[in-house]
């Protein structure tokens, strides 16, 4: 293999490290894996809404085939400004994350305080509700065993605080869509310890690997009388199947869970059960040195064995999810451009009896967001990224009530409206 396709191979295996999807191990330099950190972190954040990040995450190839061990330190502060109906919502967050890469294991740590200012139901136009927290702080350890396998050891504290107020559920939920990111979604969530396996597999010498992944996971049941988001014990198991070149990447995946833990008195915010999660992805480099990509992700998840459809709290998704994603990485003379447009679908249909009265609640909400970011290399070491964006759609919701001596209907639909802006700065060593 020549110089250059060594290059293609290793800008083709870095990109698939960050839109988790690769089974090969990682041969980038040290530039490459400032832009793999940058385009992993905005991947997550703009393919999947916050609260969906755990239920779609696959494990990631992560070993960095390098003699040296490498530091990186980033800082992500971003400003959102959410609308929903007239309710209106204002968060501040602090992304901080820190990753010290070996040659065949990963270590990570993230944290993000938090600031939110927002409207309840009731609370619109008069003074609004605001507290601030921060994230659990969490941690994962990847292993890479054999020439692929990977073990991943994970665990998060509760967040800061464990649990929210009535009153500051309420501004959450009030624009708490599955289709709007917002790191309040953080907040109020349960420490968690956990691992997973992925077995990966070649398949002949064609580019095609297969894998197998499972986990477990448990939260300690939280005390106290607040509302929480607790999922108890939880079982996951995936298969997964790729093709990787020398110019580009296709895959899809498929992932079980199953959460087990009761409803804390009513005071559980998390719906129970499990979902079903389908998931594909397509990568293509091009340009000198491989050193643009275009990256395409679809995925569709499915709640199933739902325990508790009427939770609290809008934020967990209780109805079918799906998405797409289209981003990329265009090379700008010094800098990298880094656009992406994302779309966002969740609807749900819940059906209660109580009294003779049988309720029915058919619920949509959309969203197509769309951002523009800059990777600009300050110095060797140093890299910022600005990125701006804006998102629009609607939420809707249709109520029956159907008795013996009548049928009651009530429909709303509310505009979707948001910005946000952020500014990461990296240190790599």
């Amino acid at each position: 293999m020549n110089c250059r396709n060594n290059r293609s191979a290793r800008a083709v295996n870095v990109a698939l490290a960050a839109l988790a999807v690769s089974h090969a191990p990682l041969l980038g330099a040290q530039a490459r894996t400032i832009r793999a950190d940058t385009l992993s972190a905005r991947a997550r954040d703009s393919i999947i809404a916050a609260v969906m990040a755990d239920t779609l995450e696959t494990v990631r190839r992560v070993a960095v085939r390098s003699p040296v061990s490498s530091q990186l330190i980033a800082l992500r502060p971003t400003l959102r400004r959410f609308s929903v109906g007239g309710v209106n919502a204002q968060e501040e967050g602090m992304s901080t994350r820190f990753v010290s890469r070996f040659s065949r294991a990963v270590f990570r740590i993230d944290v993000t305080p938090i600031s939110y200012i927002g409207d309840t139901s009731t609370t619109a136009g008069r003074p609004q509700v605001a507290f601030s927290g921060a994230s659990p702080i969490s941690g994962r350890l990847d292993l890479t065993l054999r020439s692929a396998d990977t073990l991943r050891l994970f665990g998060q504290s509760a967040s800061f605080p464990g649990a929210l107020k009535p009153k500051d559920v309420q501004a959450v939920s009030a624009v708490g869509t599955s289709t709007i990111d917002l790191d309040a979604a953080l907040l109020g969530a349960a420490a968690r310890i956990g691992t997973r396996y992925t077995l990966s597999q070649a398949l002949g010498t064609s580019g095609v690997a297969f894998s197998v992944r499972g986990g477990v996971e448990y939260d300690p049941k939280p005390s106290g009388d607040a509302v929480v988001s607790w999922r108890g014990t939880t079982v996951r198991g995936g298969l997964g199947v790729s093709r990787t070149g020398m110019r580009g990447t296709i895959g899809a995946a498929a992932e079980m869970t199953q959460s087990f833990a009761d409803s804390l008195d009513g005071r559980n915010a998390f719906p129970g059960g499990g979902a079903l999660t389908l998931d594909a992805r397509a990568l293509r480099t091009f340009g000198r040195d491989a050193g643009g990509l275009i990256a395409l992700n679809g995925f569709y998840a499915r709640p199933i064995n739902l325990q508790r459809a009427n939770v609290p709290t809008r934020i967990n998704p209780v109805g079918d999810f799906m998405g797409g994603t289209v981003s990329a990485a265009l090379p700008l003379f010094a800098v990298t451009v880094l656009p992406t447009v994302t779309a966002l679908r969740e609807s749900s249909r819940v059906t209660s009896t109580s009294r003779g009265v049988t309720t029915t609640r058919n619920s949509s909400g959309q969203t197509a967001s769309a951002s523009l970011g800059l990777l600009v290399p300050l110095t060797r070491h140093i890299t910022v990224t600005p990125e701006a964006g804006s998102t629009l759609g609607s939420v809707g919701q249709t109520t029956s009530e159907r008795s013996a001596l009548r049928t009651d209907r009530r429909t709303f639909s509310d505009p979707i409206r948001g910005k946000w802006f952020s500014l990461e700065l990296s240190i790599a060593h």
